[in-house]
């Protein structure tokens, strides 16, 4: 018999998407409802440095679930709805528009965003931040168009993303504070592995040195 409890998971990401499918796995026969602000259905997000970067991968594959399962699963999907405020001790949360969702159980898969830069010229048209499909559309169809691609942190999505654009044949040059790419995950001989092949293959490294300033008129230059 379905029981009154309602689990509100908040973050329409893999691991949000992931959350519901395991409740429903596990016997869970209460609502089921998954928030995310993107209008996207659930995706992963690797691809989005890689394959669908390059243009090699159609967004529509990294899809978690196929469009069907959260009906058949009677999970309700909230996509392009922001989660504004969460009560713990109501247990209620408030969606924009000042709509109120009574649950049982919260999940939080919220993820990370990227760090925002505060030098002068972050502002500048021309500066991109990878996180959805469409940052990744436009990062591909900049890379595309530009003479020479500075990608700015050397960790595992900037990494990914140097590499993804020498694969694109632009001039590439990485930065990043720490003395070998990856550093702080993988610390020094493992780091030092990833520099050769960023070298080997064309990416030039400035590591060990911070980012000041952005110039440009109205584009980054």
């Amino acid at each position: 018999m379905t029981t009154d409890q309602t689990l509100v998971i908040v973050g329409a990401s893999l691991a949000g998407a992931k959350a519901a499918e395991g409740a429903r796995t596990a016997g869970f026969d209460g609502r089921v409802v998954l928030i995310g602000d993107e209008h996207a259905r659930p995706y992963e997000r690797p691809p989005l440095s890689k394959a669908v970067l390059r243009g090699e991968a159609d967004p529509e594959t990294t899809r978690v679930h196929d469009d069907d399962f959260y009906a058949t699963h009677s999970i309700e999907l909230l996509t392009g709805r922001t989660v504004e405020a969460l009560d713990p001790d109501a247990h209620q949360v408030r969606l924009d528009g000042n709509d109120v969702l009574t649950f049982s159980a919260a999940v939080l898969t919220t993820g990370a965003t990227p760090r925002q830069l505060d030098i002068p010229g972050s502002h500048l048209s021309g500066v991109h931040y990878l996180r959805r499909i469409d940052d990744s559309r436009r990062l591909g169809d900049a890379i595309r168009d530009a003479g020479r691609v500075a990608v700015i942190g050397a960790g595992w999505i900037g990494s990914e993303v140097a590499a993804s654009a020498r694969q694109m044949a632009a001039d590439v040059v990485l930065v990043d504070p720490a003395p070998t790419p990856l550093h702080a995950v993988l610390g020094d001989e493992i780091g030092d592995v990833f520099r050769r092949l960023h070298a080997d293959r064309g990416v030039a490294l400035r590591l060990g040195t911070g980012l000041a300033e952005l110039r440009g008129a109205d584009r980054v230059e």
